[in-house]
Parts: structure tokens; sequence; C-alpha cells
């Protein structure tokens, strides 16, 4: 027995030996819910397991005080943080201007007595603000904080609850700085901030409170508000840990190193894309990167995406209504690539392949000056199909010269460029008016150059099929161009060879929303005083058709590449309506998507009467029946 004791007691002893000459504990490195503070935390775990250093991840915490909280009580040993945020957490404030080099000494001098230490900034800054949807703030004219105060009481915010109750940075104190109140406040948790950007999309709020690494600022075209009395102070990346992490694990002084000042604007928000937007998960997003970069050994996997390009016309809106549906597309797409591309013919970019998608309004389904035969009715361009239904589109049709006052006037008819909307609609104008005119197709970059092309092609007519509100229509009109008005459309039994083209009647009191604030329609659109009477048609998604005999999967954009376009599945035309938020059907004429008709429903199945079918069932009700039987027959007893 005493043998045995003495065995235990020499394995215990080296255990107790093995133990202290083993692996260290491993470094705890935590994280906020942040996707930028979780890309930072996950590259120092990398580098740091890519040192040698064992690793445990903590990643996902919480808010500032909390994961500051457990740096303090060693339940972590790093993590990232911003230098305003340090500050503040401390009580302190700093102006915005303040050297970034001054802020980390302050903070290693006042974070010393805790025993924690902070690092060189990373290179980014990931700094709070206040932002609009573009259109929004021009229509208010809303360009800083102290324009927005004017007009708080009767606007939505949407802040996180973490930013709501900061003392010293939080919500109240800038009500308090800039004196504004809010009419109504949307609060959502942290590691749901980007949910914010949806509800200001969906109109649900006005302001969202955004950071400045926030992908989202440029993929909705959003206006940063100008923080004019400077509340908001510098938001450095930076490191802040334990000094005792550092007596441990020696190593982390290089791995501190190496990122200093490595991780620039432009780099943060391209990672913060693909984890925010794309859905990617944080971790393999960093060991991507560094495998790239050539800090990690290791391969990276990539994944085939066919870009969801969206083309619009030159004259399109860019902050309007094709940034709107840009928006929605890459919500309800955010695997995908969503890109804005302008083209001269937005059809001919799906033809060609680089776009997916193309914003057009009907008429350019197409080709007037001859008749197809079956339909009487111009023909349609082939391969390409309506998908959903954005707006509407108003034939907009401008005086260039004194004197004109009719189509009949005019000899020569200017355009945008062949293949645009405004080119199909003045050519069926001409074709339904039998005007003895000369249609002048003109380009132009952007929507005031087009303006500019139409005022110089010494026309008589400018025509536009745009949306109230184009840039190029608003540009004329402020220019003091009278609109002609339409006579004797539906008397030439138009309607009947164009049905996608109705009469309908524009006023001036629709431009107002547009006009900047506190000018009225009289004084910026001197030819535009009285309701013209014009024709309207429908504005929509067009994409490629699905071509005889092609087989699609059920998967979204992207699920494969060819050398065409690829026309969107079923399950995509879908979410692509429940995104534009369809209010009617489509133009019967024009050709559609196959998942966008009437489903009618399905009769019951009948009863199979086949003599065989029925000798199957009575067979297999008898085996049910012979089985039941043998369950409950009573036992026989035994001699």
């Amino acid at each position: 027995m005493t043998r045995i004791c003495s065995i235990l007691s020499a394995l215990a002893l080296v255990s107790i030996l093995a133990g202290c000459g083993s692996d260290r504990q491993p470094l705890q490195v935590g994280g906020k819910q942040s996707p930028e503070n979780q890309i930072v935390a996950e590259l120092v775990a990398e580098l740091a397991e890519a040192a040698g250093i064992p690793v445990q991840r903590r990643i996902g915490l919480g808010g500032s005080r909390l994961t500051l909280e457990a740096l303090k009580r060693g339940e972590i040993e790093l993590y990232p943080e911003y230098t305003g945020t340090g500050l503040a957490l401390l009580g302190l404030a700093q102006a915005p201007d303040v050297d970034r080099d001054a802020s980390i000494a302050l903070l290693r001098e006042r974070y010393a007595s805790l025993g924690l230490g902070w690092s060189e900034p990373l290179g980014f800054e990931n700094r709070p603000g206040l932002a609009m949807l573009r259109d929004r703030a021009r229509l208010l004219g809303i360009r800083s904080y102290s324009d927005l105060a004017g007009r708080a009481d009767r606007l939505a915010l949407g802040v996180d609850s973490e930013f709501r109750g900061r003392p010293i940075d939080g919500l109240a104190p800038l009500g308090r700085r800039y004196g504004m109140q809010f009419q109504g406040i949307v609060e959502v948790e942290p590691r749901d901030r980007s949910e914010l950007y949806g509800h200001l999309v969906d109109g649900t709020i006005d302001v969202a409170l955004v950071h400045s690494a926030d992908p989202q600022i440029e993929i909705f075209d959003l206006r940063v508000l100008e923080d004019d009395l400077e509340f908001f102070s510098r938001h450095d990346g930076a490191l802040v840990y334990r000094e005792a992490a550092l007596q441990r694990f020696p190593e982390l002084e290089n791995v501190f190193a190496r990122l200093a000042g490595a991780i620039g604007d432009t780099q943060m928000r391209g990672l913060s894309r693909r984890v925010t937007v794309r859905g990617e998960d944080p971790r393999e997003v960093v060991r991507a990167e560094l495998i790239r970069l050539g800090l990690i050994d290791g391969e990276i996997g990539e994944r085939d995406r066919q870009a969801l390009n969206l083309a619009v016309s030159l004259s399109a809106n860019a902050d309007g209504e094709a940034g709107t549906i840009l928006r929605q597309l890459r919500r309800s797409f955010p695997t995908s690539t969503v890109n804005l591309v302008r083209s001269r013919d937005p059809l001919g970019a799906i033809d060609d392949a680089s776009a997916r998608l193309a914003l057009v309004s009907a008429p350019a389904f197409f080709a007037p000056g001859s008749a197809d035969p079956a339909t009487g009715q111009p023909p349609l361009r082939p391969g390409v199909e309506a998908v959903a239904l954005v707006g509407t589109s108003f034939l907009q049709a401008f005086a260039l010269k004194p004197g004109v006052n009719r189509f009949e006037d005019a000899s020569v008819i200017a355009t945008g460029p062949e293949g645009s909307s405004g080119f199909r609609v003045a050519q069926t104008m001409i074709d339904g008016l039998q005007l003895d005119a000369i249609l002048l197709p003109v380009d132009g970059d952007t929507p005031v150059a087009l303006a500019d092309a139409l005022l110089d092609s010494e026309a008589d007519i400018a025509i536009l099929m745009q949306p109230v509100g184009n840039s190029t229509a608003l540009t004329l009109l402020q220019r003091g161009l009278p609109l002609v008005e339409l006579e004797n459309w539906v008397q030439r039994n138009n309607h009947i060879v164009f049905p996608y083209l109705q009469p309908a009647r524009l006023a001036p009191s629709d431009y107002e929303r547009f006009l900047p604030v506190g000018q009225g329609d009289g004084a910026r659109m001197p030819g535009f005083r009285q309701p013209v009477e014009t024709l309207s048609t429908q504005l929509v998604l067009a994409g490629p058709a699905l071509a005889d005999g092609v087989r699609l999967s059920t998967q979204g954009p992207g699920a494969s590449f060819v050398p065409r376009a690829l026309p969107l599945t079923d399950q995509a035309v879908e979410r692509v309506n429940a995104a534009t938020g369809k209010t009617e059907d489509i133009y019967p004429v024009l050709p559609q998507a196959r998942v966008l008709a009437p489903r009618l429903p399905q009769p019951p199945e009948p009863l199979n009467p086949s003599p065989a079918a029925s000798a199957l069932s009575v067979l297999a009700l008898a085996l049910l029946i012979w089985i039941v039987w043998l369950l409950l027959r009573p036992a026989r007893s035994t001699a």
C-alpha cells in the first residue's frame, strides 16, 4: 500500500511539473460588436497566432464600457478601441483638430494607473456623425448640424442604444450642444446598427447615426452632415491592452509594430463592406486579406460572382430614381456586386452583357417606324423583358425656339442618344402625329451636359421621357424653356397603336419639391406656370429574357458565370419586386418575366379510376386488416 501511494505521489509531482512546463495560457483577444472592431480583433488574433502566441478569441462582447471593464478585470487582455471613445470613457473630450499623437499620449498617461496601455494608431479613423439620404437633405436644405437643428422637431433620428446613453459624446450632449430635439427616436442594439441604414432608406427615419468607416455611406449615396460646432472628436483606431500581457507575450510588441499605421480608411471600408454588405465571416475576411498581403501563409478560396450592374440613361438622376433603385437592389442582393452603369442605350448594355438590369421607360422596348403584322404595333426589341415596375415617366417636350407652340411646328426634334427612352418616344411622336420632322439624337455624359447639348442642337423641340424631377428636365425648366402641350394624340387612334403611352397632365406643383427651399416655381420656372397636357408611361426594370431551351438553377444573381447576361431567376425577380414595392401591374404589351404572370389556382387532383390502382388499394387494405388481426388475436393455450 505504501508503495502504491509513493507511485501516485510521484505521478502527481510529474503532472505538476509538466503543467508548469506546458504551453502558456492563451492570450485573451477581445472585441466589441461593430464590424470594424471585429475585423481589427481578428487581425490581431491571426498575427499573434502566426507569431506563435496561443490565442483565445472573446470577440463581440458588447459596448465600450462593458468591454473596458472586462479588460480591467483581466477577462480579456486587449481589444480595439478609438481614441475619442477612450477619452470619453474617462469623462474627457478633445477638439476634432487635435493631433492624434497628442491624443495617444494623453490616453497613455491617463490609462497607465489602470495598468493599461495604448498602441500606436492603426491608420484609420471611424468618427461618428449624422447622415441623411442626399435627395432628402437637399430637399430640406440641410447641410450641417445647425441646419438640422432648425428642423429636428419634425424629423426622426436613428441611433444605437450605446450612443443614446453616453454622457460625454452621446445623444443628450449632442442635443444640448446644438439645441435640437428630434420628433422621434428609433433605437437599435449596437450589434444591429447596420439596420439603421435600412430604416433610412425605407423612410422610417430621416437622420441616422453613422461612422465614417461604414461602407453603406457610399453604397446608399448618403450626405454626411457637417459638424459645424465640432462636437465629435477624432476617433483613430488603436489597441488598448493590459501591460501584463506584454510581459507574458513579448512577441506582441512585434504584432503591434506591424499593425501601426497599416490599415487605411479605404482598406477598412473594403473589409467592412465584405462583412456588413456581403455577409462574409470576419475571420475569413481577415485571413484572406493577410494571405493576400503575404503576412501569413495559406490559400484564398475565391468565389466567382457576376455583377448585378444596373444600366441607366445619361440623364438619369444618380441621387433620385436611379439612386433609389440602386440602394434597394444592394439591400436585396447583399452577396452580389451592384453598380450603377450609365449608358447611351441601357437595353443595349443588357445585350452586350455589361449590365444585368436596365432602368428604362416602356417605349424603349419598341422600335417605331414599322408595325408588327401580328399586333399592328411597333415590333418589340428581342432579348429583354420587364422584371419590375419602378414608377412613372412623363413626356417633357421643350420649345427651343420662339414661336414653336405645337409639335406640328417642329422640323427638327432633338432628343437623347439612339436607343434611349427619349429617342424611342421621339420616333413614336413622329409616327403617331405623322410629322415631317428630322430626329436629331445628341449626347451628354451628365444630366446638365445633356441639357447643354439639347440647347446647342439648334432643333425646334427637345424631347425627354423621364420621371418628374429629372435633372436634365429641371435644368431646362430653370433656364426658362416652355413646355409644349400635346394635342390630338388620342384622336389619331394612337392609344391603340401605342398603348404604352397614355394621356397625362403635368403641373408646376409636381416640380416644387425639387426646387431649392425658399424659391418658388414662378421664380425658377418662368416657362412653366400652367398645367400642360402630355403623355405618361411606366418606368420599369428590364432584364435579359430567358432564351429558348435554357434552364436556370434556383439560385440568385451570380450563381454562375456565362459570357452573356444571365437572366434573373424567379426567386431573384420576386426579391426585386419586393424591394421596389409593386403598386400596379406592368403593361400587358410588354414582355415580362414568367414569374409575374398570373397564377391560376390548382384544381384538386382527380381520383385515379384505373382498375389496377383500385385493386392495389383493396390489396393494401386487406393486408392492413390481416396485420391488425395478428396483433389482436387471443394467444392459444399450450397443453
